[in-house]
């Protein structure tokens, strides 16, 4: 984690820069800098800035990684990776049920967001409970 934290600290330190420079270089001459641009670069900054110091805190509290050791063989990072969650189509089905509610907001169509709500609903417990149905390979 220490690799990821030096990572998004640079990109921290890039995008804050960039928003001083963004906000000078629009607001020459003008009454107030492009504010949508100042405050968008000055996000990203600051949630590069969040990222990066949870990956520092993680990395105090775990043993170092193969990939934060200057000194690590490439067999060092042999073995089980970890937990990955099943394959399933439940992400595709909450798309399109958001979707079909968003169409239904954006027609006033209020039976459609109504059956789109309730598919998305379904959608989520579907992707919770499937971890308690276990892999596809299993069935």
């Amino acid at each position: 984690m220490r690799t990821e934290a030096k990572v998004f600290g640079v990109i921290a330190l890039f995008m804050l820069t960039a928003t001083g420079v963004y906000m000078y270089w629009t607001g020459l001459g003008k009454p107030h800098p492009e504010w949508a641009g100042t405050l968008t670069l000055g996000l990203g900054g600051v949630f590069s800035v969040l990222i990066g110091g949870y990956c520092a805190l993680v990395a105090r509290r775990i043993p170092p990684r193969p990939e934060d050791r200057p000194d690590a063989e490439i067999a060092d990072g042999a073995g089980p990776i970890g937990f990955f969650a099943p394959p399933g189509f439940w992400p595709l089905g909450i798309a399109l049920s958001v979707s079909a509610g968003a169409i239904g907001i954006a027609t006033s169509q209020w039976w459609l967001l109504l059956v789109g709500a309730v598919a998305a609903i379904a959608a989520i417990a579907g992707l919770v409970m499937e971890f308690y149905a276990g892999s596809p390979e299993s069935r």
